[in-house]
């Protein structure tokens, strides 16, 4: 099996920039509320590409995985359902595996009992991933303040409204009740809370 490096949603998206086109990797998925870490981790991937990542199925036919995967091309891919991949499957996706290739950076969201069964039934194909075997961290103790203010920023851009105006919605109980959002509150009042010490001790921080 392979090392499996523990990154944030945020981390792997960069790692993806860096990778450039025709880039595949793996994400293990968590092995609690993974229907939820799934929708935060594709809303977050998105928010750091700056464009939508796109989720398709890998148990359909091989004609309409391929067509799935090249329309369009260079767009961000999540397939989420080969952990349901018998072994027949995965074989078949290896012997065809030269009419996956696409521009566009592609990520198996994968349990461990997947990625055995990719890695013992799927050769080639694992050779397209390489090294890029990432462990998903849910939740982190910790983020810099470059991290924070990266953050906020890449969550302005993928939902177009800014950190004021998400604190007058929630302020006004306009703002849906969605992780993703609870971390962008969370997140910036801790960016502001180091960015002005002064408003904070005198009891004016922006949003508190």
């Amino acid at each position: 099996m392979a090392d499996f490096h523990k990154e944030t949603a945020f981390e792997i998206g960069r790692r993806l920039e860096i990778r450039g086109p025709y880039s595949w990797f793996i994400v293990l998925r968590p092995v609690i509320e993974h229907d939820v870490a799934l929708e935060d981790f594709t809303t977050d991937l998105s928010a750091v590409l700056g464009r939508p990542t796109r989720m398709i199925h890998g148990l359909a036919s091989f004609e309409t995985l391929r067509a799935d995967l090249n329309e369009p091309p260079d767009d961000p891919v999540l397939i989420s359902d080969l952990d349901q991949a018998d072994d027949s499957q995965w074989r078949a996706l290896d012997i065809n595996r030269s009419g996956l290739v696409r521009e566009g950076p592609v990520v198996l969201w994968l349990s461990g009992t997947g990625v055995a069964r990719l890695c013992q039934h799927a050769p080639n194909l694992k050779s397209f991933i390489g090294g890029s075997f990432l462990n998903l961290v849910v939740h982190r103790e910790e983020m810099t303040g470059v991290e924070l203010e990266q953050r906020v920023l890449d969550l302005e851009s993928h939902f177009k409204m800014s950190s004021a105006e998400v604190v007058i919605r929630a302020e006004s109980g306009a703002l849906p009740v969605k992780p993703h959002f609870v971390e962008w509150l969370f997140s910036w009042t801790v960016e502001t809370w180091f960015e002005c010490p002064t408003e904070r001790r005198n009891g004016r921080g922006r949003w508190m």
